[in-house]
């Protein structure tokens, strides 16, 4: 039998506050904002945060 992963909420969080932060910065040190750099901040975010949720289990 496979047993389930107990996901907590605080990792959840985490991983959001930490993909937030990561655009944020992402966003300040860009050159420019064009939609080109927002979507590399987005996908970089995403990345980070998500990496951040799944190592806190």
């Amino acid at each position: 039998m496979a047993t389930k992963l107990k996901r907590s909420a605080a990792s959840l969080v985490g991983g959001v506050a930490v993909a937030i932060g990561v655009l944020l910065l992402w966003l300040l040190l860009a050159d420019s904002l064009q939609p080109a750099s927002i979507a590399v901040g987005l996908v970089l975010a995403t990345a980070v945060g998500a990496w951040v949720r799944l190592a806190d289990l």
